[in-house]
C-alpha cells in the first residue's frame, strides 16, 4: 500500500496481531494534518479543501476544514500528554485568533457566525468540534492564549447557546460548547440551561438497548453512535463526573480513574527522574 507519509516499523512485540502501535496512529494523524494544511488560509482560520462547495457555502466549508482537523490534532496531542513535535497547536491557536477577530465579515479569515439551524446552521456543528478541541488541549493552547483571544472565542462559541439547533442530536452541540466553557471557568446560567436541556431531550429519545432516536419519532441513523452516545460519555470522562459516567457509559468512570492513576504515576516518575 502506498501512502504519502512514512510509518514507523511494525512492532510485533507490543502489538503481536497487527504490529501497529500508537506511534503508527500518530504518524497517520500527522500525515493527514500535513496534507490538509496545504489548503489553509494565510492566517490559518480556514482550510479550503479541494472539491465542490457544499450548500453551506465556501466560508462554512473552510471553518469545517479547520474544526474537523482540529479534532484530529487535539486527540493526537492530548493522548501524547501535550507532546506536539509539529506545532499543530500553534497553527490552530493562530487560526482561532484570526477567525474570531471579526466573525461574520466577508474577508479571507473571518469565521461565519453561529445562527439558527434554518438560517446558517453548519457553524453550530463546527462550534462543538472547536470547543471539544479546545477542551482536550486546554493546558497547551487555551491556557496560553491572551485574554482578548479567549474572550473573542467565547463570544463566538456562545452563538451556539443563543440560537436554535435542529430538533435532533444538534442539541448536543451547544451542550458540548457549554461543557468546555464551564471547564475553563466561564460557565453561567446560560451554559447550565444548554446542558440541562440537552440531557432532558436525550432521556426522551432513548428507546432501549443502547438505541436513541435522533429526535422525536422513529429517526435512527449513524448519529446514534457518533453524537448521541459520544458527546455525553466524552463530556463525563473529561469532567471526571462519576454520576454521568455511570449513566451514559458504565465503563467510563473506571477508565477515568485508571487514566488519572496512570498520569499520577507518570508525574511521580518524572519528578523522581525515573524512566
Amino acid at each position: 500500500m502506498n501512502i504519502p507519509f512514512e510509518l514507523p516499523p511494525e512492532d510485533r512485540g507490543t502489538s503481536p496481531r497487527t504490529g501497529l502501535t500508537r506511534a503508527h496512529w500518530e504518524a497517520v494523524a500527522d500525515g493527514l494534518l500535513t496534507a490538509a494544511w496545504r489548503y489553509g488560509t494565510p492566517g490559518g482560520a480556514l482550510l479550503h479543501l479541494p472539491g465542490r462547495p457544499s450548500r453551506s457555502g465556501v466560508r462554512s466549508d473552510g471553518l469545517e476544514g479547520y474544526a474537523r482537523t482540529f479534532l484530529a490534532a487535539a486527540f493526537r496531542i492530548a493522548g501524547a500528554g501535550g507532546a506536539d513535535p509539529h506545532d499543530w497547536l500553534g497553527r490552530y491557536a493562530r487560526g482561532l485568533a484570526a477567525g474570531t477577530r471579526t466573525p461574520g465579515r466577508d474577508d479571507a479569515e473571518s469565521w461565519p457566525l453561529v445562527l439558527d439551524h434554518d438560517v446558517q446552521g453548519q457553524p453550530m456543528v463546527e462550534s462543538a468540534s472547536v470547543a471539544l478541541g479546545l477542551r482536550l488541549t486546554a493546558p497547551w493552547l487555551w491556557d496560553r492564549l491572551d485574554d482578548g483571544v479567549r474572550d473573542r472565542a467565547e463570544g463566538w462559541l456562545r452563538g451556539a447557546l443563543r440560537h436554535t439547533p435542529a430538533p435532533n442530536n444538534w442539541y448536543l452541540f451547544p451542550y458540548t460548547v457549554a461543557g468546555f466553557l464551564e471547564s475553563v471557568g466561564r460557565g453561567d446560567e446560560e451554559t447550565a440551561r444548554a446542558r440541562e436541556r440537552a440531557l432532558d431531550l436525550l432521556e426522551g429519545w432513548y428507546r432501549g438497548g443502547g438505541w436513541y432516536a435522533d429526535g422525536d419519532g422513529r429517526a435512527f441513523d449513524h448519529c446514534n453512535g457518533w453524537a448521541l452516545h459520544l458527546y455525553p460519555v466524552l463530556d463525563a470522562h473529561l469532567a471526571g463526573d462519576a454520576d454521568l459516567s455511570a449513566r451514559y457509559g458504565p465503563g467510563c468512570a473506571s477508565t477515568w480513574r485508571a487514566s488519572r492513576c496512570c498520569s499520577a504515576r507518570t508525574a511521580r516518575r518524572s519528578t523522581s527522574g525515573a524512566r
